[in-house]
């Protein structure tokens, strides 16, 4: 491929990583109100940021295979990393800042994903103890003062069957 050919192949190449960086931008703007919307437990909310997300991860996973595609033309390049001194012998400036931008926001969706992950984790096991609080109690009867008392629930399987 001629220097030129090479150049536009760069050029290409920094806009399909504008384009991901873009979106990942997105992503964690979504991923930001999903956390939100998973605090107060809106599940509408949660629902229509899901939604999004998935159409901003289909758009992302188009430009994947263009970035993956136009890299593939330079044989001797494995990684975004080693097309940053070409870019730069070529004349093709801004390409390590598109990189960089690349990686830390993907670091940054990473970061606030596992968040989320973390509140959904952790929502599930409040709710598998609220589940195991209720199932070991029966209903409350009145005792001699007038006070509602809970009587400890009687198994629901025989433990010596």
């Amino acid at each position: 491929m001629t220097p030129e050919g090479q150049r536009e192949r760069l050029y290409a190449l920094a806009d399909v990583l504008a384009g991901q960086s873009a979106l990942l931008g997105e992503l964690v703007r979504l991923s930001n109100e999903e956390q939100d919307a998973l605090v107060q437990s809106d599940f509408d909310a949660i629902h229509r940021v899901s939604d999004r997300m998935l159409a901003v991860s289909q758009e992302l996973e188009v430009l994947d295979r263009d970035r993956e595609a136009l890299v593939r033309e330079f044989p001797a390049v494995r990684t975004l990393e080693d097309l940053v001194p070409l870019a730069d012998d070529l004349g093709v400036h801004g390409f390590a800042p598109l990189r960089e931008s690349l990686v830390a926001r993907a670091a940054e969706l990473r970061d606030v994903q596992e968040a989320n992950a973390r509140l959904i984790l952790n929502a599930a096991k409040l709710r598998e103890r609220w589940y195991g609080m209720l199932a070991g109690m029966s209903s409350p009867t009145y005792g001699s003062g007038g006070k509602q008392e809970f009587r400890q629930a009687r198994d629901i399987v025989s433990r010596s069957a």
